[in-house]
């Protein structure tokens, strides 16, 4: 009798387990792992001599290259002109399909029809990764490390955090010559003797809601060459800070040399 209920048992415990195997109803207990592909770039208009550069008005439409209908679809909504950037703070990044991306630099383009072509830049750009395309007086460069085409790597913050990273976008800066940037509220040099084209990782800093003035330095000196007064951050947040515009001028008529900065 007790081997009877055994085999009756064995027997209703294979039944259950082939009813389950064959339910297509699968439960999971965490969702299926699924990767983007998209990529994210944030677009931003700093070359003071753009308009010398390609002989055209400073009024610049961004499209990009579908490989497979092998046309141009707009990227910017309204042209990109000095000191413009693209999507707005509301859309930080625009997406794009990820690979190999080759974005037109056209006139103030509607349409593919319409537009004229000022040069071509290719980028990869990775899936689910945020990349920032810095327009600088390198433009014109074939060379793809001078498109300051950067990737966006944002830290993980605490609640007194933020994390900026600097970049020296002044491509006519006096040469073999580096800069610093000091914080007033800090009362120390929180980036030290930065080269033109170059553009540093994103650092950590312990602030708070106040404000601070950042000012550039020539590198190891107290010689100031521009500054941002009274800048206000949100803690938790990453920043790109720009060193941008013509670095022989401070007339502000004449895109001097100044400082930008844009959040994440």
């Amino acid at each position: 009798m007790k081997k009877s209920l055994q085999h009756i048992f064995f027997g209703s415990l294979v039944l259950v387990i082939g009813l389950v195997a064959c339910n297509k109803d699968t439960t999971y207990i965490a969702d299926p792992v699924t990767l983007s592909s998209s990529a994210y770039i944030k677009f931003l208009h700093v070359s003071p001599s753009l308009a010398t550069i390609t002989g055209q008005a400073d009024n610049v439409t961004l499209l990009n290259l579908d490989l497979k209908s092998n046309t141009y679809s707009k990227l910017t909504g309204t042209p990109l002109a000095y000191e413009r950037y693209f999507p707005t703070t509301t859309n930080v990044y625009a997406a794009v399909t990820a690979g190999l991306k080759t974005i037109k630099f056209s006139l103030a383009a509607i349409s593919q029809k319409d537009s004229l072509e000022l040069f071509l830049k290719q980028v990869q750009a990775d899936a689910g990764k945020y990349y920032s395309f810095i327009i600088t007086d390198s433009i014109k460069s074939a060379s793809l490390s001078k498109a300051m085409f950067l990737q966006d790597d944002i830290l993980t913050l605490g609640s007194t955090q933020i994390g900026m990273r600097f970049v020296h976008a002044i491509w006519n800066d006096t040469a073999a010559k580096n800069v610093d940037i000091f914080s007033i509220r800090n009362n120390a040099t929180i980036f030290s003797a930065r080269g033109a084209g170059s553009a540093s990782t994103f650092t950590p800093l312990n602030y708070f809601t106040t404000s601070d003035t950042l000012i550039v330095r020539r590198a190891g000196t107290t010689f100031a060459l521009a500054s941002l007064n009274g800048v206000g951050f949100t803690p938790g947040r990453n920043y790109t800070l720009v060193y941008k515009g013509n670095g022989a001028v401070t007339t502000a008529t004449a895109k001097p040399r100044s400082l930008l900065i844009y959040g994440h």
